[in-house]
């Protein structure tokens, strides 16, 4: 599984325009295509362009487009999109995002009739990757960045790709049995420990999807510590914990 924002691309057929926004948008074109400019942070509104050719069904009476969006599998909000009263085909949106992490968006199209129309990637909707300040990113080929600066009384996010710890897989039937944590310490303290992974699916159908962290930093810490590690129900561990040193990192 690589990165968020590279689950996104292949999910959404997201195309990066430019990273040098300080606002990004998303663009809905009437071909389908998706295209992000900038990206999206927490610190500043993701503009929607959202071109209602994508939903050219249920035109009667009364009628709305209205977006969904989800934020790490959690509860979903919607926000008005677009109307009859909607001056040509291009609706514009500001999101205001409060947490980073897989933003999912998706859209619908209703009217006074009954009808209904969705346009959600063939309900694999449609991802982008949101930072929030600060963000320890681990890539699947090894690499690590931070944005942000780690202080005192911010959440950190983790955003850690799992096929960092590929090893345990094993499942029991159709159920994944295998799950991703990140361990943390605050200044040397007691060890802590949180998910990367999320189940997903049915029942008879289930998936791991990874999900990022979200470690609080004490006013007045000084540093932070993490390392992850892959378990299974076969008793297989595999670490991650850069060689038995961990990850380390200064609090402002």
């Amino acid at each position: 599984m690589k990165r968020l924002l590279s689950l996104a691309a292949s999910l959404a057929s997201l195309t990066v325009a430019s990273a040098a926004f300080a606002s990004a948008s998303l663009t809905f074109n009437a071909d389908w295509s998706v295209v992000r400019a900038g990206q999206p942070t927490t610190a500043a509104p993701l503009f929607i362009s959202y071109n209602t050719n994508r939903l050219p069904q249920c035109r009667g009476t009364g009628w709305t487009i209205t977006g969904y969006q989800m934020t790490n599998r959690g509860p979903v909000s919607s926000f008005p999109v677009a109307s009859a009263a909607t001056p040509g085909t291009t609706a514009s949106v500001a999101l205001n995002l409060a947490t980073g992490g897989d933003l999912e968006l998706w859209f619908q199209v209703t009217d006074s009739t009954g009808c209904s129309a969705w346009d959600s990637n063939y309900q694999y909707n449609f991802h982008a990757d949101v930072l929030q300040n600060p963000t320890l990113t681990y890539a699947d080929n090894g690499s690590e960045s931070q944005y942000g600066t780690i202080t005192g009384g911010s959440t950190l996010m983790v955003d850690y790709d799992i096929d960092r710890l590929g090893q345990c897989r094993l499942g029991y039937m159709n159920f994944k049995t295998w799950n991703v944590h990140v361990h943390y310490r605050i200044d040397g303290g007691a060890e802590q420990v949180l998910p990367l992974t999320v189940a997903w699916g049915q029942f008879d159908l289930e998936f791991r999807r990874q999900t990022p962290a979200f470690i609080p930093i004490p006013v007045g810490a000084s540093e932070v510590e993490l390392w992850f590690v892959g378990t299974d129900r076969g008793n297989c561990v595999q670490y991650d914990s850069e060689y038995g040193q961990n990850y380390v990192y200064t609090v402002q």
